[in-house]
């Protein structure tokens, strides 16, 4: 079964016999959607891998509004910085649709990273990305156009989740309006507004949650200065 580890990107180039090892300390546990698996503030003991689903990191206002600050799908993990720091845990993690994960205990998780090099390698190149994505995020967040705040999201969503097809590039299952509209700092109603007006402007086609970026460098050009 440690089959399942040679899919996840985290493992990449880690030979067979050292995945069996791992994979002895590993639980695969099924989550339902909106249910909560760490929370802000208090204590986390596991690390986790998206095998299949998808999550939503976030924290909450003082209006009890979420404030989405990562969605990760498969192959992606959390978990990592309330272990390495030994602190209380930064944000909650809650499923966004039915998910599995697998989890690995705290312990195992700092002896992974001490005794396989190229693991923590692999972590900590995925961690400096996140800070790259938070600080292009922030960036975007101080854009005083709310029409230009979306289709950074959307720039975003297209390099992390998306793929080429000529110059357009493709979305399977674009997070929902609402959760866009967290990402972008703004509301439901104005990711809407400005999907209608990317669409009569031909920047987008979007079916249902499908969405595809018609000629992805003018848009990105257009989104980016």
């Amino acid at each position: 079964m440690h089959h399942i580890l040679e899919e996840i990107p985290l493992f990449d180039g880690v030979e067979s016999n050292v995945l069996e090892t791992i994979f002895k300390h590993v639980s695969i546990e099924k989550y339902k959607r909106n249910q909560v698996i760490i929370c802000e503030g208090g204590m986390n003991e596991h690390f986790y891998i998206v095998k299949k689903g998808e999550v939503k990191v976030y924290r909450t206002n003082k209006y009890g509004q979420h404030i989405i600050l990562a969605l990760l799908q498969e192959g992606e993990f959390f978990g990592e910085l309330s272990i390495l720091d030994e602190d209380i845990a930064s944000a909650n993690v809650a499923t966004m649709q039915p998910t599995e994960l697998i989890c690995i205990h705290d312990r195992q998780f700092l002896k992974m990273m001490k005794t396989i090099p190229s693991i923590a390698n692999h972590l900590f190149y995925y961690m400096t990305q996140r800070i790259r994505y938070c600080d292009e995020s922030i960036e975007n967040l101080n854009r005083p156009n709310s029409y230009d705040r979306v289709g950074s999201v959307l720039i975003s969503l297209a390099e992390k989740k998306g793929y080429r097809k000529n110059s357009s590039v493709i979305i399977n299952k674009i997070p929902f309006q609402h959760n866009i509209a967290s990402l972008a700092g703004t509301s439901r109603e104005t990711v809407s507004r400005a999907f209608t007006q990317f669409e009569e402007s031909a920047y987008i086609t979007k079916t249902g949650r499908h969405l595809v970026i018609n000629d992805y460098p003018r848009f990105y050009e257009e989104f980016t200065q």
